[in-house]
C-alpha cells in the first residue's frame, strides 16, 4: 500500500483547509513573502536533487525534447484551461487577476503534482518500502498547501486529486519497472525531476517566469534515453 502517498496528499489537503480557512485571519503582508521561502526552499530542493546526477548529456537531452514536446503540446495551458473548469463548475472563488491566478494556480499544481521529490519518493516506497522520503516531503507541504491557499482559496484542494492520481501511477509503476531500473537511472530521474523543482522554485518566488508544465515529459524521456 502507497502509505507515504497518502500521507502526503492528506498533508496538502489539511493544509489547504488551514490555508484556506484562515486566509482572511492572516494579514495579507506575509503571504507574499512566505511564499518566497517557498519558492526559494524549492530551489533549495532542486539543487539538492540535480547534484545526484550520474549523465549529464542523459539529462540535458531529456530535457530538451521533453520541453520540445510540451511546447508543442501546449501541455500548460490546457491544463489551465482544465483547471479553470473545473474552477468554475464548483463556483469556486478566484480573486484577482484571472490571468495570474492561473498561472501561480499551474505552477502550484506542478510543484505538488510533479515534483522530482515526491516522484522519486513514491518510487522509491514502491521499490524498498521505505517511505522516509515522502514522510519528510508531507510535513513541508502541509505548511506549503496553507501558504498556497492563502493566495488560492478552497481551489487550491482540487490539486488533490491529480496528486493523488499521479503518486499511486508512480508507486505501482516503480513496482512493475523495478527489475529493470539501476542505480544510475534512478539517479538520472531524480536529477531531471531536482532540474524542473528548481525552475518551479524560481516561477514560485517570483523571480522569473516559466511554462515548468512543459518541462514534464522530460521526467519520462530520462528513462529510454
Amino acid at each position: 500500500m502507497p502509505v507515504g502517498v497518502y500521507l502526503d496528499c492528506g498533508a496538502v489537503l489539511i493544509g489547504g483547509l488551514l490555508g484556506a480557512g484562515l486566509k482572511n485571519k492572516i494579514p495579507k503582508r506575509l503571504h507574499h513573502p512566505l511564499t518566497v521561502v517557498f519558492g526559494i526552499s524549492a530551489v533549495l530542493i532542486g539543487v539538492v536533487s540535480f547534484i545526484k546526477l550520474h549523465s549529464m548529456p542523459a539529462v540535458i537531452l531529456a530535457m530538451i525534447l521533453g520541453t520540445l514536446i510540451g511546447e508543442l503540446a501546449n501541455l500548460d495551458t490546457r491544463l489551465k484551461k482544465l483547471f479553470k473548469s473545473v474552477i468554475d463548475r464548483l463556483h469556486l472563488k478566484i480573486e484577482g487577476d484571472v490571468e495570474n491566478y492561473m498561472n501561480f494556480y499551474i505552477i502550484v499544481a506542478a510543484t505538488f503534482c510533479a515534483s522530482g521529490t515526491n516522484i522519486f519518493g513514491a518510487m522509491n516506497e514502491a521499490m524498498t518500502g521505505d517511505m522516509t522520503i515522502l514522510l519528510s516531503k508531507a510535513v513541508m507541504d502541509i505548511f506549503a498547501g496553507a501558504i498556497f491557499a492563502c493566495i488560492l482559496g478552497y481551489a487550491m484542494n482540487l490539486i488533490v486529486v491529480p496528486q493523488f492520481v499521479i503518486l499511486c501511477a508512480f508507486f505501482y509503476l516503480g513496482k512493475l519497472i523495478m527489475p529493470y531500473i539501476s542505480e544510475t537511472t534512478l539517479r538520472d530521474f531524480t536529477a531531471t525531476g531536482g532540474l524542473i523543482t528548481f525552475v518551479i522554485g524560481l516561477s514560485i518566488a517570483d523571480v522569473k517566469h516559466f511554462r515548468a508544465v512543459n518541462m514534464l515529459p522530460s521526467l519520462a524521456l530520462i528513462f529510454p534515453i
